[in-house]
């Protein structure tokens, strides 16, 4: 009998090395671009909650802009690159897929807009309830612009005889694109293109200038929280041509589709997230309200994600399994759910 339960327990202990061996092997982490606009920084964070929490991957968020990170993904230093737009990167977008570098994983969002022709709709039409009457009640389209007293409607402080458009964030492929515009629209004789120095300051410039009913002309695009919150104009502009746009972009923008990539080794690092990269559909409209939620209340891109999960489980939820879901929604009921610092 001592021999039998001896060699019960010695198979028990062998069986449990064996399982213990066999357990699942530690996931390897991560790298996920974090872009630097509003609507990036929001679905950067939500991703990076969904895989960490539903799938347990550890995940490390990258910062930077559009050109840097998409080559880092190429590199193979970031698994997955989200929201880039098509038209502003398809050059580098089309030579890393045709190199064999990356892999389309999917289209997010395809009804978004841009342009760099957009005043608030108050220096068209006027805003009686804020007493301001029409500052230039006959603005339509771009070829207005050259008109004198719209030059020094929209003046440069720094060069007077010279109007001002505040253009596109420096390292953004918007930045080059409006300033051929400019130039092909015969342009650059009246105006001056300014940078704004960041995404944060070309928005706080157009709300400034809203706030005070002040004139003004710059670079928009949605989904933004202030595209949403604002009564804007974009002017109206040549109807995109695909051969205009290739010769010298003197056309408006294209419709966009913004487009998620990962590096050609991530199906076999992480099979699980090319499905759900795949589905990962979000609107302007949606967009627009996690935006939003940030801006009036003050919240952090994190704060917007977790605030998405409880309350838009019909939108991400559809992403995912029913398994994966119910592991982020614990995560976030127990409260397990952390911010991340970005790594430059």
């Amino acid at each position: 009998m001592r021999k039998i339960v001896t060699f019960l327990l010695l198979t028990i202990i062998t069986v449990s090395l064996i399982l213990t061996g066999c357990g699942e092997k530690e996931k390897e982490p991560i790298k996920l671009s974090d872009l630097n606009w509003g609507s990036a920084h929001f679905q950067s964070e939500l991703a990076r909650i969904i895989i960490m929490h539903g799938y347990g991957y550890p995940v490390e968020l990258i910062g930077g802009k559009t050109i840097a990170l998409l080559q880092a993904t190429r590199a193979g230093e970031l698994d997955i690159f989200l929201e880039g737009w098509m038209q502003n990167q398809k050059e580098a977008y089309d030579e890393g897929i045709a190199a064999g570098d990356i892999i389309h994983l999917g289209i997010l969002n395809d009804d978004n807009w841009q342009s760099c022709f957009v005043v608030p709709t108050y220096v068209i039409e006027g805003d009686a309830e804020r007493g301001i009457d029409p500052m230039a009640p006959n603005l339509k389209s771009v070829e207005d612009l050259k008109k004198p007293e719209m030059v020094e409607l929209f003046a440069d402080p720094e060069d007077p005889g010279k109007g001002q458009i505040i253009s596109c964030v420096p390292g953004w492929e918007c930045e080059k694109i409006n300033a051929d515009q400019v130039m092909a629209y015969g342009l650059d004789e009246y105006y001056n293109l300014k940078s704004p120095g960041s995404g944060e300051a070309l928005h706080a410039a157009l709300y400034g200038a809203y706030e005070k009913g002040e004139a003004h002309l710059t670079y928009e695009w949605g989904p933004t929280w202030i595209s949403g919150k604002l009564d804007l104009t974009r002017l109206e502009e040549p109807l995109y041509d695909e051969a205009v746009w290739e010769a010298n972009h003197g056309c408006a923008y294209p419709p966009n589709e913004l487009f998620i990539v990962g590096h050609k080794a991530l199906p076999e690092k992480a099979p699980e997230l090319i499905d759900m990269f795949g589905k990962w559909k979000l609107d302007t409209k949606t967009l627009g309200l996690a935006l939003a939620y940030m801006d009036e209340n003050d919240a952090e891109p994190f704060d917007a994600a977790i605030w998405f999960i409880k309350e838009h489980e019909d939108i991400w939820g559809t992403f995912v399994t029913a398994d994966v879901a119910g592991k982020v929604k614990d995560a976030v009921a127990k409260g397990i759910v952390e911010p991340q610092g970005t790594a430059e």
